[in-house]
């Protein structure tokens, strides 16, 4: 057995090309006394990490580097715990088990040395197999590798660069969690306003549930994310330095290692639907006042604080966690009997209330991407990809907004004749090019939603040409993907536009279309320029 030792983490002195000292931290050989590494109190429910069970497997050396660097991680507090946690729960245990199975495989004892390019390359292809979602190979690869990153920036592992993206479109596998309805939005809205009324009348310390309450009251109203709030400490709230009606909500947001700081009217009326953030400061005040004797009692600023009354800890002090929240959320669903517009149980949770805070936001500042993503605190292309989806409302109204001229001389309106690949249009744009020839829109995909579409039976051949080619596409993008920006378009073609026409006459043009297609929508490169 290899004798024990504390880690009494020394540190070397080096230099760079450029004569800059730089301190890095001296790798301790052995197995410690201490494997158990306290990781703080965090959002999640695994508030410590023992490397005990690692130990003696045929890779001690890399599991003494790997419960060094969570250490070096914890004091210098640049990463959050809760963070940290995921590293080893969600992350080194999985590479663990894989690196047994390696060490049994090599016939050897395991060193640093052999962490390799090549050995990653086949942990991911490990990943892959047990878990052929993706997601959440994804997952745990990304918790290991931000473990061995460290780890090559102190310079204990050799040098190597990561495989990039050998999870490609794992994201498109998991189903994201849905905005809330109007109606739905507004039957939660109802029932924690009347509890948090309530429970503001309450002049004692408040308990797990009912901070639970407050803390989904908060994310309706704010859009923040699940750990953020978890973690939220008592200087959240803060004076605004230029208005005295407002006060400003600083919450840590994780991604981007950025600060999200939010505006929040100060107003002594919190039912004006006009000034409805203030309702924010006023929770969070009331749990900060209520609760303050038990952060003193525990030593913590974390708001969220309450005294347990379970049989094992009975009288202790500790936080909300992710999964206590997920617990109180789904019986204060069962108790407020919350169906969804079917008639369902409704699934609550903060990441709904934050999609439905950037759909609101979408729809206020009409439209305006760059409102949305900056009022979020994320990029554009992250607010559209993942957050900003069309509203139930908006779905099932979705009609053909265009003109169907079956003759000629039904209409008045001035169409410019075969001025489109799927159409006509009504639409006489100002705007022209250097050459003085006249600019009209080429956004085909948005045709069918436009009024200035205008179809006759001449266009027939052209827009079930363009039809095929969007049927085609499915077996190109997948028919989830397919279904959201396509579907639409084949619907409203079949259902509002073809029976306005001749049925026989449709009949051949769709044949004709299928077996020899416009040359406008021959292949997918002519819609992938389009789109």
């Amino acid at each position: 057995m290899k004798k024990r030792k504390d880690f009494n983490q020394a540190s070397l002195s080096v230099s760079d090309p450029n004569g800059v000292v730089i301190t890095q931290p001296v790798l301790k050989t052995g197995i410690p006394k201490n494997t158990l590494v306290s990781l703080g109190v965090n959002a999640t429910n695994c508030r410590t990490y023992d490397f005990e069970k690692h130990y003696r497997q045929g890779f001690d050396a890399i599991t003494s580097a790997a419960q060094q660097t969570i250490e070096i991680m914890l004091s210098e507090s640049l990463v959050e715990p809760s963070t940290i946690s995921h590293y080893c729960h969600a992350g080194f245990k999985y590479f663990a088990h894989y690196l047994a199975i390696y060490a049994k495989a090599m016939n050897r004892e395991l060193v640093l040395s052999d962490i390799t390019f090549e050995l990653i390359e086949n942990y991911i292809q490990n990943l892959k197999t047990n878990y052929p979602n993706g997601a959440s190979a994804k997952t745990i690869y990304t918790n290991t590798k931000s473990i061995l990153v460290k780890m090559q920036g102190m310079g204990w592992l050799e040098r190597f660069d990561f495989p990039k993206n050998p999870f490609p479109n794992s994201n498109r596998k998991v189903k994201g969690q849905t905005a809330f309805s109007k109606a739905e939005r507004k039957r939660v809205a109802h029932a924690l306003k009347v509890d948090v009324n309530k429970i503001l009348e309450k002049n004692e310390p408040l308990n797990s549930y009912e901070l639970t309450i407050f803390l989904l009251a908060i994310a309706l109203r704010s859009g923040m994310n699940t750990t953020p709030l978890l973690e939220m400490t008592t200087d959240s709230i803060q004076e605004h330095p230029l208005k005295e009606n407002r006060k400003l909500l600083v919450l840590y947001k994780r991604r981007g290692n950025a600060t999200h700081i939010q505006n929040l009217r100060h107003s002594t009326n919190v039912e004006n639907v006009q000034t409805v953030l203030a309702d924010v400061t006023v929770m969070i005040q009331h749990v900060i006042d209520m609760n303050q004797s038990l952060r003193a009692e525990s030593g913590t600023d974390l708001v969220l604080s309450y005294r347990t009354t379970g049989v094992l800890n009975n009288g202790g002090i500790t936080t909300i966690t992710n999964s206590l929240l997920k617990t109180n959320t789904k019986k204060w669903v069962k108790e407020k009997d919350l169906k969804n517009d079917n008639g369902e149980p409704l699934q609550v949770n903060v990441s709904r209330f934050r999609k439905t805070f950037e759909n609101s936001i979408w729809e206020l500042s009409g439209g305006d991407p760059f409102v949305t993503a900056a009022l979020a605190n994320h990029s554009v292309k992250v607010s559209q990809t993942h957050y900003l989806e069309a509203p139930k409302e908006a779905e099932k109204n979705f009609n053909y907004m265009g003109k169907v001229r079956t003759k000629e001389l039904l209409s008045n309106v001035e169409v410019i004749e075969n001025n489109t690949p799927v159409s006509k249009c009504s639409d006489i744009p100002n705007r022209t090019d250097k050459s003085g020839n006249k600019i009209y829109c080429t956004n085909f995909l948005s045709c069918v939603r436009c009024r200035n579409m205008v179809v006759t039976k001449e266009d027939l051949y052209r827009l079930f040409s363009f039809y095929w080619l969007i049927v085609y596409e499915r077996g190109q993008i997948g028919a989830k993907r397919w279904s959201k920006y396509f579907a639409h378009i084949i619907r409203i073609i079949d259902k509002d536009i073809a029976p306005q026409f001749d049925a026989n006459y449709v009949a051949n043009m769709r044949a004709e279309a299928q077996a020899n297609p416009h040359p406008a929508w021959k292949n997918r490169n002519q819609l992938e320029e389009v789109a």
